[in-house]
């Protein structure tokens, strides 16, 4: 019996596992794929020997930067974040903290981001055991069959808008509400161009609360937005107020139910 072919989804996710994977195991790596953020394709010349093995044959171009995106911004946060400690000299390439890059427009004044310091390293020239699949030119990136399809509604897609309103949840330290609608709104009203310019400091702010990100699915959307970015959007925004409300209901009926215990 032959193995099943590998969706884009199934593609991605191993693609995030191993970038993850790498930036905890080589600091260079993880340096070098940080000097990605907000750079054209043009523009990227040392993450060509990390990323370019995993594209997918006949990828298009926004799918292409879209690798190159999540990767730097995996990348984008201190070492200590990631699942393997390393400690053996001080990491002197660290960004400034989250606030300082904001998007621009309604009020936010945006804040160019310098560039962390290059370091060459040594990364391995085949990602993990998978092998990238066929893209199809000049379409949009698709699960290639009806059971994919089936399989992709089974497993719900963590969009964007879900980690925002996560971040809101958060107790201590968490995003306000006013600021996370007025960002994520703002997300959904860009172009490619400007979805690459907004995204990182976006990305890091919900980070920084501990708010995960599925980054998977951020490929996905990112690969996908000149076709069906009206899709998206709605996708995140629905996402956001729908685990908002989740939660919301939730702090409503553990308050009911202290309530009930102290009357």
């Amino acid at each position: 019996m032959t193995a099943p072919v590998p969706t884009r989804r199934d593609v991605y996710e191993k693609y995030v596992a191993w970038i993850n994977e790498t930036c905890a195991t080589d600091p260079g790596a993880r340096v070098a794929l940080r000097r990605g953020l907000r750079r054209d394709l043009d523009d990227v010349r040392g993450l060509h020997r990390i990323v370019a093995a995993w594209l997918p044959h006949g990828v298009t171009p926004e799918e292409e930067r879209a690798y190159y995106a999540v990767a730097a911004m995996i990348a984008d946060q201190p070492r200590h974040a990631f699942s393997t400690a390393d400690t053996a000299e001080p990491d002197e390439d660290e960004e400034p903290a989250a606030g300082g890059d904001r998007p621009t427009g309604e009020g936010d004044a945006r804040t160019e981001e310098s560039d962390p310091r290059t370091h060459e390293s040594g990364v391995p020239a085949q990602a993990s055991d998978v092998a990238p699949v066929a893209g199809v030119q000049d379409q949009p990136p698709a699960e290639p069959s009806a059971a994919s399809r089936a399989s992709a509604r089974r497993k719900r897609r963590d969009s964007l808008g879900a980690s925002f309103a996560r971040a809101v949840a958060v107790r201590d330290g968490g995003l306000r509400e006013e600021s996370a609608e007025k960002r994520l709104n703002l997300l959904t009203r860009q172009s490619l161009a400007g979805l690459h310019q907004h995204l990182p400091g976006n990305v890091r702010m919900v980070r920084a609360t501990g708010a995960g990100v599925d980054f998977a699915a951020l490929l996905s959307d990112l690969a996908g937005w000149p076709y069906r970015s009206k899709e998206i959007q709605r996708r995140w925004l629905q996402d956001y107020y729908r685990t908002r409300s989740a939660h919301q209901e939730k702090v409503l009926a553990t308050k009911d139910t202290l309530a009930d215990d102290d009357a």
